[in-house]
């Protein structure tokens, strides 16, 4: 079966938004906290920063894969 270089790159695609919904989710979780001030229990800045870092980390694999792939579409094509 030979591959499809317009899906696989259709696929890095879907990832990059997947990456923005990431990012923008970890602003938003920045953005309560700030919302919160001085009145943030430390178990939610732990819980906040936790899901932050966890938001970085899908990000990052994910941007590994969406790289990967379009690699692959590159080479699919030749």
């Amino acid at each position: 079966m030979t591959a499809d270089p317009a899906a696989i790159a259709a696929h890095a695609a879907f990832l990059q938004a997947d990456i923005r919904a990431l990012a923008d989710c970890a602003v938003r979780l920045r953005q309560i906290e700030a919302k919160l001030a001085g009145g943030t229990p430390p178990w939610l800045r732990e819980a906040i920063d936790a899901h932050v870092a966890a938001c970085a980390a899908a990000a990052a694999d994910l941007t590994t894969a969406a790289a990967h792939l379009r690699h692959y579409a590159g080479r699919a094509r030749h």
